[in-house]
Formats: C-alpha cells, structure tokens, sequence
C-alpha cells in the first residue's frame, strides 16, 4: 500500500503489513495532535491575534508536552525514581536524538515544499490587511 495522503488513509487488513500498520497509526496519531495544535491557533471569532505569537505559544505548550508525556512514559519502565534518575542520560540522549531525527527530515520536507506547504499566508495577509490589522 502507498500513502500520499495520510489525513484520509484507511488500513485495508488484507494488504498491509504488521509495519505498515503501526505506520498509520503512528501518522494517524500525529496527525490528530497537529489538527488540534492548529484548532488552537485559530483566533477566537472578533478577536485581533499576532498569528505569529499565538503559533509560537502552541508550539511551545507541544514541546513542553511531549516532555512531559515521554517523561510518564520513560518513568513507567523504571521500579523507582533512583533507577529512574540512574539512566537519565541515555534517556534524555535517545529522546533528543529521537527529535533532532524528526525535526530535521520534517524541517527539510518544508525546504522542498515551502510553497506549497505555506500557500495559505497569502489569503492570511489579505485578511489581516482587509480588517486594518
């Protein structure tokens, strides 16, 4: 099975492997928290925002979430906060190896397809400027 597009993608049992189905789900998963990261950046009706500000704001509660959840996560395999502290590094080391891996093929997917990826700034702009903000 190949995906182009993740958001409408639906597993057909008979023809994906156990990989490609822990695939979808892992993109599934993903792509809810970024349809709900995106939900919180829209302004509220009547309301002026720096799009800007307000992404940087959902952008920074993602990160310390995602802390915070891989932290449960890692804590939940350790039998106490001793054992737990005694491999702090080579978790912290895994988890930021982890998200320089992703940040970096994501970072440069939008290099490659900035235009299409950020078309929509210009019906921003002209909505901001159409309202006087």
């Amino acid at each position: 099975m190949q995906v182009t597009d993740r958001t409408n993608t639906r597993i057909d049992a008979t023809d994906v492997t156990e990989e490609e189905a822990q695939n979808a789900v892992f993109f599934d998963r993903a792509d809810q928290f970024i349809k709900l990261a995106n939900e919180f950046c829209r302004p509220t009706k009547g309301q002026k925002t720096n799009p800007t500000e307000v992404r940087g704001q959902v952008g920074a509660a993602m990160l310390f979430s995602a802390a915070r959840f891989n932290t449960w996560v890692s804590a939940n395999g350790f039998k106490d906060g001793d054992e737990m502290r005694d491999a702090k590094d080579q978790i912290m080391a895994y988890l930021v190896q982890q998200f320089q891996a992703m940040l970096e093929d994501n970072y440069d997917e939008y290099c490659e397809q900035f235009e299409n990826y950020l078309r929509y700034r210009n019906m921003e702009e002209f909505h901001r400027n159409k309202d006087g903000g």
